[in-house]
């Protein structure tokens, strides 16, 4: 079997990695429920939907900077 080759990085670094992608997936989320607010009209589950993300991701950010 092929060795797997690892990229040496610190466990911080790959926190700070999930991270990004958290913040990233939250805002791309906020873009799509906006166009969709505006296309078809505001739904208030997907804003509640989107408002837990939101705090989910603040929390991530609270216990790892």
């Amino acid at each position: 079997m092929a060795r797997t080759v690892r990229h040496p990085r610190s466990r911080s670094d790959a926190v700070a990695h999930h991270n990004r992608q958290v913040a990233g997936v939250t805002a791309v989320l906020l873009v799509a429920v906006s166009l969709y607010s505006a296309a078809i009209g505001p739904d208030g589950w997907l804003w509640f939907g989107w408002a837990v993300l939101l705090l989910a991701c603040v929390a991530l950010f609270a216990i790892h900077p």
